[in-house]
């Protein structure tokens, strides 16, 4: 039969307790961590005072932060595919940067749908790009074919 000794005992117990403050330390910085939702949808109906004419129809952005830490939002654009002369399309709205912290109202930002027309052949690609006062760039997930806006049509 092995003898435990205690020395053997204060070892396993210290262990343990390393290897959990460890793993609770990567939980902590993976929880804590700013986590950006971007949506992008086509064919809104303006209505009021939106800066638009009555019932034009736009495209809307919504910025939300579901982690922890709060986000400086520095600049909100259209993300063209390649292929064009453009890569970018600035929202004058996005260029005046805001803080968005864990629980903030999402910020919305409308968008033009005039002009896009010369995008139809792959309006699938374009997308909400948001970026960070850090320098970090998030993405909206690409538009599925049942939501095929208006300008692409024509």
């Amino acid at each position: 039969m092995t003898n435990i000794t205690l020395n053997d005992a204060a070892t396993l117990v210290g262990l343990v307790a390393g290897v959990s403050g460890f793993a609770i330390g990567i939980l902590n910085y993976l929880r804590d961590n700013p986590k950006i939702l971007i949506e992008l949808q086509w064919d809104m109906s303006s209505y009021g005072n939106t800066g638009f004419n009555e019932n034009e129809l736009v495209g809307v952005i919504r910025i939300s932060n579901t982690g922890r830490r709060p986000i400086y939002v520095s600049h909100v654009a259209l993300k063209l595919p390649k292929g064009y002369e453009d890569t970018h399309l600035v929202i004058s709205d996005g260029l005046v940067g805001q803080k968005l912290q864990e629980g903030d109202q999402p910020l919305t930002f409308p968008v033009s749908q005039e002009g896009l027309e010369k995008y139809k052949t792959k309006w699938k690609d374009i997308r909400a790009q948001v970026s960070g006062s850090t320098g970090k760039v998030w993405y909206s997930k690409k538009i599925t074919k049942g939501q095929l806006p208006s300008w692409a049509l024509s």
